[in-house]
């Protein structure tokens, strides 16, 4: 058990081994109810369980990343269309050392 104290506005703060425990992160929202012997706090399931991935510290990072990258025009080029895609690849393809063309 861990204690805590309710403060000026009602406000309350989950110990961190709590939060680390239950995979909580800053934002996250949480559902209260009042039971029979107190208050129950579960946290609101507006993301998908399998994709929980997405939603820890190292991949939000990337993401930021990738903003970044972006922003500073650290990118190819960007594609219409999967076909546009395809013939950038295969014409790629067409100029790299190796054994010929790509065929479709």
């Amino acid at each position: 058990m861990v204690l805590t104290r309710l403060t000026v506005g009602g406000r309350v703060t989950l110990p961190k081994e709590l939060r680390l425990a239950a995979g909580l992160h800053d934002g996250d929202e949480l559902e209260a109810e009042v039971v029979s012997d107190g208050i129950l706090l579960r946290p609101r399931a507006e993301r998908d369980p399998d994709q929980g991935w997405y939603w820890t510290p190292e991949w939000q990072e990337g993401e930021k990343q990738i903003e970044l990258d972006r922003a500073a025009g650290r990118f190819g080029p960007v594609f219409d269309s999967a076909d546009e895609f395809l013939e950038a690849l295969r014409a790629r393809a067409d100029n790299a050392p190796g054994p010929g063309p790509i065929e479709d």
